[in-house]
C-alpha cells in the first residue's frame, strides 16, 4: 500500500502543478483582455492577438485544472439523484463515473495526440501577431487527457482516494496516513536526554519507596487489629466457655 500511496502522491502532485499553470493563464488572459480594452477604448487600436491568444488560453485553463479537481472532488457536480441511491447504487454509480472519466481522459489523449501530429506536419499556426503554433494546445489537451485518465483510475469517486484523503496525500493533515504509510501532521516523539532520563529514574525510585513504605505501614497497622480480634474472640470463646461451666 506504500507504493500505491506514493504514485497517488505524485501524481496528485503533478496534477496540482498543472492546476497552478491554469491559474497562471487566467491571470495572463485577464491581462491581456484588459490591455486590448484599454488600448481599444482610449487609442481606437484594438490588438490582433488578444483573441487568438486568450481562446488558447480558455482551452489550457479548462483542461489542466480538471484532473486536479476531480482528484480533490471540487468539480462541479449534480448529487442529488446521487445522494437519494442507496448505498449499494451509489458504489455502482461511482464505478460508472470512473470509467466514464477514464474514458474521455483516454479519447482526449488519442485524438490530441493525432491532431497534434498534424499540426507539427502541416506547420499550422494561428493567426494574429504572435501566430501561436496549432500543436501547443493539442500537447495541453493530450497531457491533460491522459493525467485524468490516471486520475479517474487512482482515485475513483466515493472510494477513499478523493476529497480529505487526497488533501491528506498532499498537504499531510494530522491522522491521515502519509505517502510512506505514517501518520503526518503529528509532531514525532523525541527521546528524552541523559537529565530527562535521570530525572524520570530518580522520581521513578521514590514512587517505588514511597510504595514500599505504605505497604508496610498497611501491613503493620493491619497486624495489630487481627491480633486484638482474635485476642477478643478468644476472650469471648473464654467466657463463654467460663459461663458454660457455672451453668453446669
Amino acid at each position: 500500500m506504500s507504493a500505491l500511496n506514493s504514485i497517488r502522491k505524485y501524481v496528485l502532485a503533478c496534477a496540482m502543478a498543472l492546476a497552478v499553470v491554469s491559474m497562471a493563464v487566467v491571470a495572463l488572459m485577464m491581462l491581456t483582455i484588459t490591455y486590448d480594452v484599454v488600448v481599444r477604448f482610449t487609442f481606437s487600436a484594438p490588438t490582433d492577438w488578444a483573441y487568438p491568444l486568450n481562446a488558447a488560453g480558455v482551452l489550457a485553463a479548462t483542461s489542466l485544472a480538471i484532473p486536479y479537481f476531480y482528484a480533490k472532488g471540487q468539480h462541479i457536480s449534480m448529487d442529488l439523484v446521487h445522494r437519494a441511491l442507496p448505498h449499494g447504487l451509489r458504489r455502482v454509480a461511482d464505478v460508472v463515473t470512473a470509467v466514464a472519466t477514464a474514458f474521455l481522459g483516454v479519447v482526449l489523449a488519442v485524438t490530441a495526440y493525432r491532431s497534434l501530429r498534424v499540426a507539427i506536419d502541416g506547420g499550422l499556426t494561428g493567426s494574429g501577431t504572435f501566430s501561436i503554433p496549432y500543436w501547443i494546445p493539442d500537447a495541453v489537451l493530450c497531457l491533460s487527457g491522459v493525467l485524468l485518465a490516471v486520475v479517474a483510475v487512482l482515485f475513483p469517486p466515493g472510494g477513499g482516494g478523493d476529497g480529505a484523503d487526497a488533501g491528506a496525500l498532499l498537504a499531510g493533515q494530522p491522522g491521515q496516513p502519509s505517502a510512506e504509510g505514517e501518520l503526518t501532521g503529528a509532531e514525532p516523539a523525541q527521546e528524552p536526554s541523559g537529565d530527562a532520563a535521570a530525572d524520570a529514574a530518580a522520581d521513578a525510585a521514590v514512587d517505588a519507596s514511597a510504595e514500599d513504605d505504605s505497604s508496610r505501614t498497611g501491613h503493620a497497622s493491619r497486624t495489630p487489629r487481627t491480633s486484638r480480634t482474635a485476642r477478643t474472640d478468644g476472650g469471648d470463646a473464654a467466657s463463654g466457655t467460663g459461663e458454660g461451666e457455672n451453668r453446669s
